[in-house]
């Protein structure tokens, strides 16, 4: 498979097949498409439903209490590579329902959408190249278009045919030997996590690179220090980020990056946090060592009025796999990462430049449950019985030198986990994500943890812009459709947790305070990250919507729901229908610029899958056992010389076919004579 250098690439209308007739389609074999530990991509929709709408709305009682093997199946098929680079508005007739008038700016997606590399899929999706998806609300119409970021790493990786680099979560060698240098940490930079509109910026982020820059038009302009503010060692800027507002009203950016120190006692996690006034000028950088904690898994950060707020996991390497496993490319970096739960969690909390703290106060005093050795009055490190967290809600300054942090948090998490492990891995609480409330109390050391949500898995959770790093009511999470103590699956439904902000500071915690209002996708749909999108003029903080990317396990397509964030439950105002399926995503935002094109845009389309051939076979896109099925009616065909009913392609045939096609760079022989 062959990316054009960066966007030189040819635009026009696909073909159309409806039938042919061939003599020889021997090198159409299983081979034809190479198989691994696990093809994330190459899980065919089940027979007989492909193409087939999944119009049926659940009822409201309708949760699932327990995710089958054929619910996997479903959900394994949204992690498939997505060839096809697409821009159109969308035509009225694929939106149902209304949307808003008022609705106007863009949403912007991340997340892999290549899932494999020469015809070599990834062992684990996290590790596909970045493409970004737009919609572009204007005048209640919607412009759609999705386009991969092309990184350094993907444009050799394309003009070699095969895998260069390692991944943060896939095994392989990328030299093809035995052994290789098991101590070059590097990874593949991939821009495929989040993406962000700043300060006349549009930026595509992965945590262990450099941003790239995009045009509105989605084209790769290349890497970017942000005007040499990124002037780290190792120039990494993270794929999370805060946005919020200062007294004045004006917006602060807040990014950071993580990296390891190594010293001859060990090592340290060194944490870097940027701050960007709205034209992207650094007012301000901090550096925070966190002493032994080089594998801290830190991915996201809170930013309240005062303060930073990073929350180390227990997490430390298991050497001994990492020199016999990843050494012989038997595991990948991430599978030598391992929990201890013997080791408390640990929430660093660092005062803001020019900020004061009333958390933080003096140093501690003698005795305290800080640790007196990492604290002054410019940072404190706080413990807590041990958890795992990705992502976190918010924090906020509280009453009486308290912070509150909302965040999702797991009682384990197992590396080793991928697409083999099927349903195992909703197994069990290791790995469930719980909603859960953090009081930390600045005086005493002391951290209180209140689960929320108990019975529904949650992950991705945000607020409301306005809210960020301050109290907040509502939080929005995507959660799991099947619901009990110990038991979870996938993402399929949207939940909205509803709390006073002095729950479990102004008065005593209880769960009974808490509400959800819950959106269920259904049983073959799959929902993705929530995102807030406010209302012009807005007079609440849930006054907005919420937007979220659905995959249809049933059409094999993607559609965009947007739902009233006061009333999820009712389902969406509207769905923005696409052409086909977008891979599940990571991370995205919403911002009030329009990004998209002109009125009289003209649709354009890109299939990145054109004129390839790697090792003499061409890389076929799509579904294999559907082309070959086509080509075994169209050989019919040919040998008894007419057609019948029998010999006519489906539409899932004509559209693997002509795929097919596309990646020919000559039409052969035989089709010219037919």
């Amino acid at each position: 498979m062959s990316v054009p250098p960066y966007d030189n690439l040819h635009k026009g209308p696909h073909m159309s097949v409806t039938r042919s007739r061939i003599t020889d389609l021997s090198h159409v074999t299983e081979s034809s498409t190479p198989r691994g530990r696990c093809i994330p991509h190459a899980i065919a929709a089940p027979e007989g439903i492909r193409g087939q709408a999944s119009d049926a709305l659940p009822k409201e009682d309708g949760f699932a209490h327990q995710f089958t093997q054929q619910d996997f199946k479903k959900f394994m098929q949204g992690y498939r590579s997505q060839y096809e680079e697409i821009s159109m508005w969308v035509d009225d007739n694929d939106i149902e329902g209304e949307l808003p008038k008022e609705l106007a700016g863009t949403l912007l997606r991340n997340g892999p959408g290549l899932l494999e590399i020469g015809g070599k899929p990834l062992t684990q999706p996290l590790d596909g190249d970045g493409m970004i998806c737009k919609f572009a609300f204007k005048d209640g119409k919607v412009h759609f278009q999705n386009k991969y970021v092309r990184t350094e790493a993907l444009m050799k990786e394309q003009a070699a045919g095969k895998m260069l680099y390692r991944g943060a979560f896939s095994v392989g060698n990328p030299s093809g030997g035995k052994f290789f240098n098991p101590f070059n940490f590097a990874v593949k930079g991939i821009a495929n996590t989040g993406v962000l509109n700043w300060g006349g910026k549009l930026l595509a982020l992965y945590e262990r690179d450099l941003p790239y820059q995009l045009d509105n038009d989605l084209k790769t302009l290349g890497k970017t220090t942000l005007g040499g503010a990124v002037d780290t060692e190792k120039q990494f800027f993270g794929a999370h980020y805060r946005v919020v507002s200062e007294p004045d009203a004006s917006k602060r950016l807040i990014g950071f990056n993580f990296v390891e120190e190594t010293t001859l006692s060990g090592g340290n996690g060194v944490v870097h946090f940027w701050e960007f006034d709205e034209s992207f000028k650094r007012l301000h950088k901090t550096q925070h060592k966190m002493p032994g904690g080089t594998f801290g898994f830190i991915h996201d950060i809170l930013v309240t009025d005062q303060h930073y707020i990073i929350l180390e996991n227990p997490i430390s390497m298991n050497f001994g796999k990492l020199l016999t496993k990843y050494t012989v490319a038997k595991a990948c970096l991430a599978e030598c990462l391992q929990y201890e739960s013997s080791k408390p969690t640990k929430i660093h909390v660092i005062k803001r430049p020019g900020k004061d703290s009333s958390v933080l106060g003096e140093a501690p005093k003698p005795g305290s449950q800080l640790q007196a050795e990492s604290c002054s009055k410019a940072h404190a490190v706080f413990e807590t019985t041990p958890f795992f967290s990705f992502h976190h809600a918010n924090a906020f300054e509280a009453s009486e030198g308290r912070l509150v942090v909302d965040t999702v948090a797991m009682t384990g998490i197992d590396f080793g986990n991928n697409i083999d492990s099927g349903t195992s891995v909703f197994e069990g609480k290791p790995g469930k994500g719980v909603f859960t409330r953090l009081v930390i109390n600045g005086k005493t050391g002391k951290v209180v943890r209140h689960p929320v949500v108990t019975d529904r898995a949650a992950e991705f959770p945000s607020v409301a812009p306005v809210a960020c790093g301050k109290p907040h009511q509502h939080a929005y999470t995507a959660g799991s459709r099947v619901v009990g103590e110990d038991k979870w699956g996938p993402q399929q439904v949207v939940m909205k947790v509803s709390m006073a902000p002095g729950l479990g500071t102004d008065t005593p915690f209880s769960q009974q305070q808490a509400s959800t209002d819950v959106w269920d996708a259904g049983p073959d749909q799959f929902a993705q990250e929530p995102i807030f999108c406010p209302r012009p003029d807005a007079q609440t903080e849930d006054d907005g919507w919420v937007f979220t990317m659905v995959y249809d396990s049933v059409s094999d397509c993607s559609h965009l729901a947007v739902l009233d964030a006061k009333d999820l439950k009712s389902g969406p105002v509207a769905r923005i229908k696409l052409p086909q399926r977008i891979p599940y995503g990571i991370h995205g935002s919403f911002t009030e610029q329009y990004l998209g094109p002109a009125p009289e845009a003209k649709p354009q389309s890109y299939n990145i899958s054109k004129a390839v051939a790697h090792d003499g076979v061409p890389v076929i896109a799509g579904q294999p056992h559907v082309l070959r099925r086509a080509a075994r009616k169209l050989t019919a065909s040919a040998c008894h010389g007419s057609f019948s009913s029998d010999d006519f392609l489906t539409g899932a045939e004509q559209a693997e076919w002509s795929k097919y096609l596309c990646t020919q760079t000559a039409l052969p022989l035989w089709l010219t004579l037919v």
